[in-house]
C-alpha cells in the first residue's frame, strides 16, 4: 500500500513543479508590473514628479521665477498687421519721501529701478505705452528721452491726473494721438460719500481718467486709462467705498462714449486694485448682455498665472491690473499672442507686472 502511494506521488511530481513554476513566475511578473505602473508623482525625486500647482496667493516670489516664452516677446508681425500696447503700473516714477541710508528724504525713483523698469519695456516694445503712477508732465517726458534713447520711438504722448497731483496717468505712442479727452484735472469728476466717521462728504477722483484716440493706419483705437484708489486704509475716507466710486465715475464716461459711437474701439486699461469679482471690476465691466459691455482680456504669464501685483506688507499675490476691450475692439484681441511679463528683473523695476496686449490691424 505504502509503495503504491509513494508511486503515485512520483508519478505526480512533475506536474506540481510545473505548477510551482508557473506560479512563480506568475508572482514575479505582477510584481514586475506593479511597479511599472507606479504613478510618477507616488516616486519623489523622478523626473515626472508632479508638484502641486500654486494659487495667486501662493505664486513664488521673483527670484523663482522662471525665465520663459511668455516672457519674451513674439516677434513683431509688422506696423501695418498688429498694434503691442503695454499696460504698466510704474510704481512711483516721480519725487516722494523715501527711505535713504535709514532716513526718509524726498528723492525720484531709484536709479537701479528705472533702468530695470526701461529694460523691460523696451524689450517688450510696445507701440503703445499706458501707464500708471507716473509724476508730473517732466517725469513723463524723461522717462520718453529714456525709451527713444534706448531705441523705442514712442514720441507722442498724454499726461493727465486728478486731485492727487503726486501719482498721476500717462500714455505714449509711436502713432499720433488724435484726440484727447482726460477729465479730472480741473476737480469736475466728484462724488458724494461718508468720511472715516461716516460723515457725508464730497471726494474728487485721485487719478482722473486718461482719454487719448490713437490713429493706427486705418483705425483709431480709444484708450482710457485709470488708477483706482488703493486697498490702503486712509484717515479722511473709506478706501473701498472711494474705489466703488471712482469706477462708477469711469463707468459714466465710457457709457457716454459708446452711447455716442457703439462701434468705438474702446480700450480701458489700469490698475483698478481690487480683484475680478469685487463690485468695482464688475461696474466697470457692465452688464454682459449690454451692447456697451467691457470684457476683460484674458493674459497669463509663462506658468499660467494670472496675477499682477504682489503686495510685499501683506504678502499676497493679486490680479489688480486690466486690459478691457468694447465689442467692437474685443475681436482684434490676440489672445494667443498677449502676455504678462514675468522676465526675472520684474519685481526691481515694480511691485506690478505688464501685460501686454496685441491687437490685430486692418491694412
Amino acid at each position: 500500500m505504502h509503495n503504491f502511494q509513494a508511486r503515485a506521488l512520483l508519478s505526480r511530481a512533475p506536474q506540481c513543479v510545473g505548477a510551482f513554476l508557473l506560479l512563480s513566475l506568475s508572482l514575479l511578473f505582477s510584481s514586475c508590473n506593479e511597479k511599472s505602473h507606479t504613478p510618477e508623482w507616488k516616486q519623489p525625486g523622478s523626473a515626472g514628479e508632479t508638484q502641486k500647482k500654486p494659487s495667486t496667493q501662493e505664486a513664488p516670489p521673483s527670484s523663482q521665477t522662471q525665465t520663459s516664452q511668455a516672457g519674451t516677446p513674439a516677434l513683431s508681425k509688422g506696423p501695418d498687421q498688429e498694434l503691442r500696447f503695454l499696460s504698466y503700473n510704474i510704481k512711483n516714477y516721480l519725487t516722494m519721501s523715501r527711505y535713504v541710508d535709514g532716513e526718509r528724504k524726498d528723492r525720484r525713483k531709484p536709479a537701479r529701478e528705472v533702468d530695470a523698469l526701461v529694460e523691460i519695456i523696451i524689450a517688450a516694445r510696445p507701440d503703445v505705452l499706458g501707464i500708471c503712477e507716473i509724476g508730473t508732465g517732466e517725469d513723463l517726458a524723461e522717462l520718453q528721452k529714456k525709451l527713444i534713447d534706448g531705441g523705442l520711438p514712442l514720441a507722442h504722448s498724454e499726461h493727465a491726473g486728478g486731485a492727487d497731483t503726486t501719482r498721476q496717468l500717462g500714455l505714449l505712442s509711436r502713432y499720433p494721438i488724435v484726440a484727447t479727452d482726460s477729465q479730472g484735472a480741473d476737480g469736475s469728476l466728484t462724488y458724494s460719500s461718508v468720511d472715516a466717521d461716516n460723515r457725508p462728504k464730497e471726494f474728487a477722483m485721485q487719478r482722473g481718467i486718461l482719454d487719448a484716440t490713437v490713429a493706427a493706419g486705418s483705425q483709431k483705437i480709444r484708450f482710457l486709462g485709470v488708477h483706482l484708489k488703493s486697498k490702503r486704509e486712509v484717515p479722511y475716507g473709506h478706501q473701498d467705498l472711494m474705489r466703488r466710486h471712482e469706477a462708477y465715475l469711469l463707468r459714466k464716461h465710457a457709457d457716454r462714449i459708446l452711447e455716442k459711437a457703439p462701434e468705438t474701439l474702446l480700450c480701458v486699461y489700469g490698475d483698478l486694485n481690487d480683484t475680478r469679482r469685487e463690485s468695482p471690476v464688475r461696474s466697470i465691466q457692465g452688464p454682459t448682455q449690454s451692447s456697451r459691455y467691457l470684457e476683460p482680456l484674458h493674459h497669463t504669464d509663462s506658468r499660467g498665472h494670472v496675477w499682477t501685483h504682489y503686495w510685499e506688507y501683506q504678502q499676497v499675490y493679486s490680479r489688480f491690473d486690466y486690459v478691457l476691450a468694447s465689442r467692437s475692439l474685443r475681436p482684434l484681441f490676440n489672445q494667443k499672442e498677449s502676455y504678462i511679463i514675468d522676465s526675472p528683473g520684474w519685481s526691481k523695476a515694480s511691485d506690478h507686472r505688464a501685460l501686454v496686449s496685441i491687437f490685430k490691424l486692418e491694412r
